[in-house]
């Protein structure tokens, strides 16, 4: 990822020269965990609701603490929760007619993800970190589609590398928002070929 950073930087560089005080090392830790959460969202639009998408979450969660990348694992988290912020505003963008429906459709959702959680007898450490992870990214994939998401990931994204996006011209924001859509895009694609049974 240090390479592919590398270029993200270059590019970034050579269309807003203030992205050449952006710390390689946190720009790769920040892509990395960006990259990881967007696996997990084009997870969750796969397969809605299921059993498979708390066993992803957690593979997801021991495969870095296996790896010593706690701090990757922490840094989904802030990206996670801009999901769910990006999704509830995305809701609340609705009107009152459409509203309600979809709060219910979402709230049905998690619910069955917590009566998933709970057949599947997960330790209970473990249970409630893993069952708000997977609630932020449901019923999210209006609010990717219609580029909410996007735009909040990419200002958490701004913010993490302290860059106040006001001062970059639109070439360059367009150009990471076009890197964090290739992540999700790139994870869709992957997960076309994806087929579980049972």
């Amino acid at each position: 990822m240090e390479a592919y950073a590398e270029i993200i930087k270059g590019m970034a560089i050579q269309l807003d020269s203030r992205f050449t005080d952006v710390d390689i090392q946190k720009l790769k830790y920040e892509l990395t965990a960006l990259r990881f959460e967007l696996f997990a969202l084009a997870f969750t639009h796969k397969f809605v609701s299921n059993k498979i998408i708390i066993a992803q979450s957690i593979f997801i969660k021991h495969y870095l603490q296996e790896k010593g990348e706690n701090d990757i694992l922490n840094g989904m988290d802030s990206y996670n929760r801009t999901i769910n912020t990006a999704t509830l505003n995305w809701l609340d963008s609705l009107g009152k007619v459409n509203l309600p429906y979809n709060y219910r459709m979402m709230n049905s959702l998690c619910e069955e993800n917590t009566k998933n959680i709970k057949e599947m007898e997960i330790n209970a450490d473990e249970m409630d970190d893993i069952l708000k992870k997977i609630n932020n990214r449901t019923w999210s994939e209006n609010s990717w589609k219609y580029k909410f998401i996007l735009s909040y990931l990419q200002l958490n994204l701004y913010k993490n590398l302290n860059i106040n996006p006001e001062t970059l011209n639109d070439e360059a924001l367009a150009h990471i928002a076009t890197t964090i859509k290739c992540f999700y895009d790139e994870s869709k694609k992957s997960l076309a070929k994806v087929k579980i049974n049972g």
